[in-house]
């Protein structure tokens, strides 16, 4: 016997049926009709749903072809692929209250409980070294307060915010724009594979063959927005798909958040026009944090603000010094590790110091402040 999760999953298949109609399939349906009598359906009964002659046409035809939901269900045992409904008890709690949500999501790994938190980062795929800075000053935070990324999955500041999070021991999440089987972009395929062996999940909306169509994007960033409590934008041009998601997720009544950057680039433009409409500009974990209701203790925020507000992005090697003061280290030390004359490194500690990065001990071991 078919159950509401197979046949939720066969409609889902029909070309032209989408969540809005199985919206209404939902709410018209009698409670105490049998989920399998909907195969037995005529025309004028589905009419009966309010829903259009030509779309009834699709689902009863599409009904009585078996052999999509066989095919789909055969590639989800193979693939141990998992997969919910709408009506479903393990289908994530916000994504559900979002206008019009995705009836059928697959994911390959865990997803999360509803009571974990779920913050988004989205940005440009160009994004730069100053938007890496940003993602890996604001993510262990986050991660320290077991706080799952969702993101998509994307080249540039999607994958920068995956891998922060792996690299911080955290769960993230990938929404695809296409099918699991065609996951997209290809140069990810193992970036995807280590977000599901880390504890987190690649996770799509779409039917498992689906290619990625442009036309696919929009409704992967709904899902995106609307997995999350908070949608924080990294680096986006004032026309982008992250701005597209920061817009679902202001409708879906999240929080939007927005890094500043440089005036003088383009990645900057969408940042600083998010603020503008009403976003909350942030410049460090701490406000992000409070924000959604969790406590981050002031100087904590401070330290971070002062760290991210002074480093000097576009110097390579003060970065490096940066990284390797995370672990108290001696000059010789340092000196020996990035291959610099004591005279090069004592200038750039010297502008470090200055720039409240990095402070020397009592013992002359330089460490982060």
């Amino acid at each position: 016997m078919n159950t509401h999760k197979n046949i939720l999953l066969h409609l889902s298949l029909i070309d032209g049926v989408g969540p809005g109609i199985i919206q209404k399939i939902i709410a018209q349906k009698p409670k105490k009709l049998p989920w399998n009598d909907l195969y037995t359906f005529s025309l004028s009964d589905w009419i009966q749903f309010f829903i259009q002659e030509a779309t009834a046409e699709k689902i009863v035809s599409g009904l009585q072809n078996n052999d999509w939901l066989v095919q789909e269900q055969s590639l989800l045992e193979k693939h141990q692929i998992s997969w919910t409904t709408i009506l479903d008890s393990d289908y994530p709690e916000l994504l559900k209250h979002i206008h019009l949500p995705p009836s059928v999501l697959y994911w390959q790994g865990t997803l999360p409980s509803d009571d974990i938190k779920i913050i988004a980062i989205v940005g440009a795929r160009k994004a730069d070294q100053y938007g890496a800075h940003a993602i890996d000053l604001i993510v262990p935070s986050l991660v320290q307060y077991n706080i799952t990324i969702v993101s998509g999955g994307a080249l540039g500041a999607d994958s920068m915010a995956h891998r922060a999070t792996l690299d911080a021991g955290g769960a993230t999440i990938a929404v695809l724009g296409s099918g699991l089987l065609c996951p997209y972009p290809r140069e990810n395929r193992r970036l995807f594979g280590r977000i599901v062996e880390q504890g987190g999940a690649v996770l799509s909306a779409f039917p498992l063959r689906t290619e990625p169509y442009p036309g696919n994007f929009p409704a992967r960033n709904r899902i995106i927005a609307g997995l999350s409590l908070g949608v924080i934008v990294v680096q986006a041009a004032r026309k982008s798909g992250a701005r597209i998601t920061a817009q679902f997720a202001l409708e879906q009544g999240r929080d939007v958040f927005a890094i500043p950057g440089p005036i003088d680039n383009e990645l900057s433009d969408g940042c600083h026009a998010l603020v503008q409409e009403g976003a909350k500009l942030i410049t460090g974990p701490g406000d992000v944090l409070q924000e959604i209701g969790i406590p981050f203790e002031p100087d904590d925020g401070k330290r971070v603000k002062k760290r991210r507000g002074a480093i000097k992005l576009d110097d390579p090697m003060q970065e490096r010094i940066v990284q390797s003061c995370v672990r108290p280290q001696s000059i010789d030390e340092l000196a020996n590790q990035l291959k610099l004359s004591l005279s090069e490194l004592q200038t750039h500690l010297f502008d470090l110091q200055i720039a409240g990065l990095i402070e020397q001990d009592f013992s002359g071991m330089w460490k982060l402040l």
